[in-house]
């Protein structure tokens, strides 16, 4: 199955993203303009396809713009490596399969902050017959297509790159094998901020912390992962903290709770949000400005950054990791249907400030509606609890499956 291990290159341009920052706020200013316009934008892959044979198989990748390339063979396991430049690969790989081919696996991703790689695993002794990249007729891109045909173990092992030759490579499955993926969880308000209050005296700030050290205990039992709380106790966390804390401790995954209050006291059922300039819908809309303005509460503003740099970063999120929140966003929605009440279409999109961690996937998961009585009483319910944590824990798994079945 396809795999994007692309957060490396992503953190590495946000990196610069960030010096910039520090520029524009400074004397430095003439300078970070120049960097902005001189430094060349990452290439951006935007399709992937493997098609073939035992015999015969093509990679055919397609991209925004012309790259250069370069293949090499690797062996033990075998592989064919190819370099690209700096490449953000938002392709969207759920629910394919690679034939049976040459081919038996495909990851992308950095191999530093000057290169990126695309690595195939390859199912037996293969030589490439054709490598070009060509400009698509009529469209505003360009294709790159590999060609493999089947070999013989003495002829791989002769075009095989020497020890000597290597360059640092982004194997066929990253490091992961020897870490945890990180997991955030994000009990929503805490400390002076106590967020909604539903009629039967239930507090949000109280049941999301209650939800999120369930997850934590449910999360503990499986060791594929390390599980975080952004605040433990009745504490008060800024937005900008929280964001900050999963990008601090390098987060694979990034889960917001709340449990929000409503006018309308007839809507219920939980709601996955992921990030978005603009709400899919006025009730988005209304609860993200609502969760935004958690920390003027406290005195406390979100930093601001210069228009040119925010662009920058916005353009960023959306080719990467939106696509991994999206992916997520869609598992908890099959996985929770059957198990506890969703609002209808309850996947939906907002400005939650929170959802900014520029290389994290994110999503928001408003459990349910404490203005309404029924979603108060259930998310009270130990027995509820238990079963939403299960369906998200299951939806996580879902999520990472990919990854685990590279190892």
């Amino acid at each position: 199955m396809f795999h994007a291990p692309c957060i490396m290159l992503f953190r590495s341009a946000f990196a610069l993203i960030l010096t910039l920052c520090l520029l524009f706020g400074g004397g430095g200013r003439i300078a970070a303009l120049a960097a902005q316009e001189t430094a060349p934008e990452p290439a951006i892959a935007f399709a992937a396809r493997v098609v073939g044979d035992k015999t015969r198989t093509r990679l055919i990748v397609d991209f925004n713009r012309d790259v250069e390339f370069e293949t090499w063979f690797l062996a033990e396991p075998a592989r064919l490596v190819i370099t690209l430049p700096p490449t953000l690969f938002s392709i969207e790989t759920e629910g394919r399969k690679l034939p049976d081919s040459l081919v038996s696996g495909i990851s992308f991703g950095a191999a530093d902050a000057n290169r990126s790689q695309v690595v195939l695993a390859l199912s037996g002794p293969a030589s490439v017959r054709n490598a070009q990249l060509r400009l698509v007729v009529g469209e505003d891109r360009s294709r790159l297509i590999v060609e493999l045909v089947k070999s013989d173990p003495k002829s791989f092992a002769a075009s095989v790159r020497k020890p000597e030759e290597e360059k640092p490579v982004v194997a066929v499955k990253p490091p992961e094998e020897q870490r945890k993926f990180v997991v955030v969880v994000d009990p929503g308000h805490g400390g002076v901020d106590g967020g909604a209050t539903g009629r039967g005296g239930t507090n949000e700030k109280e049941i999301t912390l209650q939800f999120a050290m369930l997850m934590r205990e449910a999360f503990k039992k499986d060791d594929r992962y390390q599980i975080m709380l952004t605040r433990d106790d009745d504490s008060f966390v800024s937005l900008d903290d929280r964001v900050a804390f999963a990008r601090r401790h390098h987060a694979d995954l990034f889960i917001s709770l709340h449990a929000d209050s409503l006018r309308q006291r007839s809507i219920r059922g939980a709601t996955i949000y992921t990030l978005s300039e603009e709400g899919s819908d006025t009730l988005s809309r209304i609860l993200a400005r609502k969760q935004n303005r958690a920390d003027l509460m406290a005195g406390m503003e979100l930093p601001k950054v210069k228009p040119g740099v925010a662009d920058i970063l916005i353009d960023l999120t959306r080719r990467e990791t939106e696509v991994y929140s999206v992916r997520l966003a869609r598992k908890m929605v099959d996985s929770m249907q059957d198990e506890i009440k969703l609002i209808r279409n309850p996947h939906r999109h907002a400005d939650f400030a929170v959802l900014r961690a520029p290389e994290v996937p994110s999503i928001l998961l408003e459990m349910g509606y404490l203005s309404n009585a029924e979603d108060e009483r259930l998310m009270a319910s130990p027995k509820w609890q238990a079963k939403a944590v299960i369906a998200l824990k299951k939806a996580v798994d879902k999520f990472f499956a990919p990854r685990f079945a590279m190892r």
